[in-house]
């Protein structure tokens, strides 16, 4: 994600999945361009969740992704 204010990456370190899957679904809104971002879960080998896995996600789910747990997918 580039701050397009800073024009510097910005990268979050880990925090709950359904926090990260909310970050990046609204992150344009609050200035990032977060066309290349990608949310990393789970055991190595999983699947990553790009911008538009979050934003589809985030409609579906919403407040209910804030309490999943970091190890379970959504």
């Amino acid at each position: 994600m580039i701050d397009l204010t800073s024009k510097i990456e910005a990268r979050i370190g880990p925090i709950s999945l359904g926090r990260a899957i909310q970050f990046v679904a609204n992150a344009s809104v609050l200035g990032y361009d977060v066309r290349g971002a990608m949310v990393l879960y789970g055991l190595p080998g999983t699947p990553s969740l790009r911008k538009w896995d979050c934003d589809r996600l985030w409609a579906q789910y919403r407040g209910a992704s804030l309490q999943a747990d970091v190890s379970q997918p959504l």
